[in-house]
This record gives C-alpha cells, sequence and structure tokens, in this order.
C-alpha cells in the first residue's frame, strides 16, 4: 500500500487516541503534513506565485521520496500490528476490535 486515503489516516488516529501508545497518530500526521505540503507547492504556489513554479515543482518532487518513505513505514508498522487485510487496507474490525480492548483496559487500570 503506498497510499492512504483521508479516511483511513483519521481512523487510525482515532484509534491510536483510545490507546496508551499515540505512536499512530503521530506518523499519520507526519504523513498527512508531507503529503498536504506537496499538494500545497503542486497547486496553491503555483497560483500565487507562477515565476516560482520551478522552485515550486522542485520542493514537490524533494517531498515525493518523503511522503512515499513515511507510506511504507505506515504499511510496516500496520503490517507488525496485524492491522492490515489480505488486500493490505486497514482492516476496521480489527482495529474496532483493539479500540474495544484497549479501553476495556483503562476501565479497569486502577486510579
Amino acid at each position: 500500500m503506498s497510499d492512504f486515503s483521508d479516511e483511513q489516516l483519521q481512523v487510525i488516529c482515532e484509534a491510536a487516541q483510545v490507546i496508551a501508545c499515540e505512536c499512530p497518530a503521530h506518523l499519520v500526521d507526519l504523513f498527512r503534513r508531507v503529503r498536504q505540503f506537496r499538494r500545497y507547492t503542486q497547486e496553491d504556489c503555483l497560483v500565487l506565485v507562477p515565476e516560482a513554479a520551478a522552485t515550486h515543482h522542485w520542493l514537490s518532487d524533494q517531498m515525493r521520496p518523503l511522503e512515499a518513505a513515511l507510506a511504507q513505514v505506515l504499511t510496516e508498522f500496520l503490517q507488525r500490528e496485524q492491522l492490515l487485510d489480505a488486500q493490505q487496507q486497514v482492516d476496521l474490525a480489527k482495529l474496532a476490535q483493539r479500540n474495544r480492548q484497549a479501553a476495556l483496559r483503562h476501565q479497569a487500570a486502577p486510579s
């Protein structure tokens, strides 16, 4: 999986807020920021500063490998956590089950 939909990223973030470790949410945040910046350089900057098109194309090109690397890390993380289905999509059922288990552990923890 080289790309995540905005909906998949949101689901991962929401799941991360339930569990103690927020690494998935931080990883998704990094991925989103790089993706948004690359889109910004491709779209907004080209309209705002057309005379700097070469620079903005260069910036976008520089961000592409970073975005791909973060997507790969996120994919491998989800694989390690067994949260991808056979089609390499986020397994929402497993994610929901993890969320329930984490919420129950949190409720059972002594105050």
